[in-house]
């Protein structure tokens, strides 16, 4: 039999082979059948084509089979327990100079709280409060002198304070992206008050007293700020001093250590709001001998697993003591469009895809997306002037509403909103078709006459398949766009079927995101999620709490006031372009997110990678094989 004949009867069976792999089926007689056929057919090759192509594609397909039939998965505990014995342990001792640098930090800081506030008493007030110095000195005189403990109840309490803690922390982490300085800041205020309040408590001779009450937990609380603090610290270390790595890939690698740090973290967050909620607040009942225990037990453990165990475990594995998380080489990505991915691949190809082609799809954003936004910018500016004057508590929340015109937000003002609401979908538009087009062509370089013929061909169909998303999105009230989570994967691939398909027809991508309900809910909330995390420096979600764009809007206020009448509109005004910035950035990636689950879709049903793949056999050497016959 010719080698093409061979190809030809079997390449559909091959092709059910592949779409079986990138399946979940463990039906054990399903894969002992196909791994029978699959060595029948590799044993035919190895006779008649031993030098071909085709040999070693089969050769690789039943290795493939061979590894999920015998591969020995590994138990859930297993990797737990080592991750927590070995693996984070290594990276707490590898980041140890920068939890020094932080504790060290800490009781400076705290040292300087206490001496203002031994200098002054009325420094306390400037940091405690003034509410919460009468009301603390109340309580003194009532003999419950740390009774705001026993405000509130016991379960509301541990919600509230472990939602604190988190937030904090990661406040404390995120700082570190600002090259560090963040973080000295919210360490910095963070150990001013513990100074304050400790020597306030002092002042008032109940040192004693508060420190066996605060300190039940404040081991743990305290040490979390300082831990997640040295995480900051770790993460800045990775822009500032880059070494032989870009300064991206140094950010990469430090910041995958610092989020491992703050996986430490978690037991210690919900530890210290237990207690507090719990044990501290009855510290008047409790003895000071259980007191006394608690706290050395607290510090006792820290000690342990943040100093004492890391040392062991370095020393028992010194060979990993200087391994460096991998980075993508994003530079490097061969792209290969039509591939069965997992979710997983598509997330973390999406990244490296975002990186490799940005510069390519930032032309056409600049091009045509931004002269529409900074149309609205402007136009909202005057229309909504008195609005920009106003403080919002979430601030992210009111600016958006302001700025996409939402029927259901705070400075709503009808016709003009609604018009400005559906305007927003043409940038949005061009947005996703230089994404798309960045994928579609074959060219390295943008092309403006290209990018022109293709968005004077598509530029409709895709404001059409994007009409439904954008719609949930904006007319929803808020409370309402969280459960209709579930509607979007019946849209969310439409624009992508729009803008890589060479003859888009739009009722196909309705078709294709209906087959990918699954995969497209769980890539969607992954998305979010991500821009949750990565929207925290500047949109804190969790409580009231300032984050690091707050802090830059106080420190800009009072610059602005020497210069304008309304320096809380200028203010705004920054907050705007950040917020709108942030999503112009992230944007792409959903889009490219979308782009290569198409592509999956497309491959599962159609084969066209497998297709082009099977056009290459028998064009290669007939002498010897090359790394060519196992791309």
């Amino acid at each position: 039999m010719k080698e093409t004949e061979f190809i030809n009867q079997n390449k559909n069976k091959w092709n059910r082979y592949e779409k079986h792999l990138t399946s979940s089926s463990t039906n054990p007689e399903e894969i002992r059948e196909l791994y029978t056929e699959l060595n029948n057919d590799l044993s035919y090759a190895q006779t008649f084509y031993e030098k071909r192509t085709v040999r070693a594609y089969l050769n690789y397909l039943a290795q493939s089979v061979h590894r999920q039939l015998y591969k020995q998965k590994k138990e859930p505990f297993s990797v737990v327990w080592k991750a927590w014995t070995i693996d984070l342990p290594l990276e707490i001792y590898r980041a140890r100079k920068n939890l020094l640098f932080a504790l060290i930090l800490f009781l400076i800081y705290a040292v300087i709280g206490a001496f203002s506030t031994h200098q002054d008493i009325n420094f306390a007030k400037t940091i405690l409060g003034s509410y919460y110095i009468q009301l603390t000195e109340e309580n003194i005189a009532a003999g419950n002198p740390l009774g705001i403990y026993g405000d509130t109840s016991q379960g509301t309490m541990f919600v509230q304070i472990t939602l604190n803690n988190i937030r904090v922390a990661l406040m404390c982490f995120f700082g570190g992206i600002l090259f560090s300085l963040g973080t000295h800041v919210i360490l910095f205020n963070n150990a001013i008050m513990v100074g304050v309040f400790q020597y306030f408590f002092k002042m008032k001779g109940l040192l004693l007293t508060s420190f066996l009450t605060i300190w039940i937990h404040g081991a743990f609380e305290i040490s979390a700020i300082v831990i997640a603090s040295g995480a900051g610290f770790t993460l800045g270390h990775g822009i500032l001093f880059p070494g032989s790595y870009t300064r991206l890939q140094a950010l990469q690698m430090s910041g995958m250590r610092g989020i491992r740090i703050m996986l430490s973290l978690i037991p210690i967050f919900i530890i210290a709001g237990f207690l507090e909620s719990y044990v501290t607040r009855n510290y008047q009942v409790l003895p000071d001998w259980s007191k006394w225990m608690i706290v050395l037990f607290s510090f006792a453990m820290i000690l342990f697993y943040y100093v004492i165990y890391p040392l062991l475990v370095a020393r028992k594995y010194p060979e990993k003591v200087h391994a460096a998380p991998q980075v993508n080489a994003f530079e490097k990505v061969d792209f290969k469009p039509y591939k069965i991915r997992k979710n997983i691949q598509i997330f973390r190809e999406s990244f490296q895809l975002f990186f490799v082609k940005f510069s390519f799809f930032w032309k056409g954003i600049i091009r045509t997306a931004f002269p529409l936004i900074a149309i609205i910018l402007v136009y909202q500016f005057f229309s909504h002037y008195s609005d920009l004057t106003v403080l919002y508590a979430y601030d992210w929340s009111g600016q958006l509403s302001i700025l996409f015109g939402n029927p259901w937000g705070v400075a709503y003002n009808g016709l003009s909103d609604t018009l400005v609401a559906v305007f927003w979908l043409f940038p949005i538009t061009f947005i996703a078709l230089s994404v798309f087009f960045s994928l579609y062509s074959t060219e390295n370089e943008f092309s403006t006459p290209l990018f022109t013929h293709y968005v004077r061909q598509r530029f409709f169909k895709m404001f059409i398949a994007l009409l439904p998303i954008y719609f949930l999105l904006i007319v929803l009230p808020y409370f309402i766009i969280i459960p209709s989570i579930l509607i979007f994967p019946f849209f969310i691939l439409a624009p992508a079927s729009v803008g890589l398909e060479e003859k888009p027809v739009l009722k196909n991508g309705y078709v294709v995101s209906s087959k990918k309900w699954n995969s497209s809910i769980v890539m969607l909330i992954v998305l979010c999620l991500t821009t949750f995390f990565f929207a925290q420096p500047f949109a804190f979600v969790v409580g009231d709490m300032g984050d690091l764009l707050d802090w830059f809007i106080d420190f800009l206020l009072p610059i602005f006031a020497e210069f304008t009448a309304d320096p809380i509109v200028w203010t705004n005004v920054i907050r705007q372009l950040v917020y709108v910035s942030f999503i112009v950035v992230i944007l792409p990636l959903f889009f490219i997110v979308f782009a290569l689950l198409f592509y999956s879709v497309k491959e599962e049903n159609e084969a066209i990678g497998l297709k082009a793949a099977f056009q290459q056999f028998g064009q290669r050497s007939r002498i010897k094989e090359t790394n060519a016959d196992f791309e």
